[in-house]
């Protein structure tokens, strides 16, 4: 009987069941989907139509931080474009909210569309985010996997205590790669003579 409960409680609390198998493909080189997930942050890019990308992130740190539109940024096909604004969806479509700038509060998630120069791109080559002096790359993915990864973080409970419980059933895998962020060099200044 214990067993019987134990099989009913893990095949309760296990992912949805693929909407059909796929072969292994290479990760595509260019998409409307990108993502970089670790244990601490999930950050998504989806561009809905041309030159219009939304933006997600899951933050599952203890820490508060300050993310600008401009530390995100869009790699199309032949430029680098940073973000200008959020916007941000009030439920009328008349009266967004535009900022500079969203805070990551501990243990949150959030959406806006990122606002900025992109033209009528539909699909981009990658993404990075700059907080602090660490950069984060996203990488292109197909439709099937962005799909498949927003399932599986709309079932993580941010309220845990112990993250990696979620991690393990729901079998997240690290996407994408972090790093320091590169230091732009600043422009020299020359006295006068």
């Amino acid at each position: 009987m214990h067993l019987l409960i134990a099989l009913v409680l893990t095949l309760w609390q296990a992912p949805p069941p693929l909407r059909g198998s796929r072969p292994e493909s290479k990760p595509p080189e260019k998409s409307a989907y990108l993502a970089f997930v670790d244990r601490e942050f999930i950050f998504t890019v989806e561009i809905v139509k041309p030159g219009v990308p939304i933006f997600n992130f899951v933050s599952t740190s203890d820490k508060e931080f300050n993310l600008l539109a401009k530390q995100v940024r869009l790699t199309l096909e032949n430029r680098t474009t940073p973000g200008q604004f959020f916007v941000v969806d009030t439920g009328n479509p008349k009266e967004p909210i535009i900022v500079p700038s969203v805070r990551m509060r501990p243990k949150s998630s959030f959406g806006v569309r990122l606002q900025g120069e992109f033209g009528s791109e539909k699909e981009a080559l990658a993404a990075k985010i700059t907080i602090g002096d660490e950069e984060f790359k996203l990488v292109p993915l197909s439709s099937f996997d962005f799909e498949n990864l927003v399932l599986k973080v709309n079932r993580l409970n941010l309220a845990s205590p112990d993250i990696s419980d979620d991690w393990r059933v729901l079998k997240l895998e690290v996407i994408g790669t972090r790093g320091p962020a590169l230091q732009r060099p600043r422009s020299r200044q020359f006295d006068a003579p």
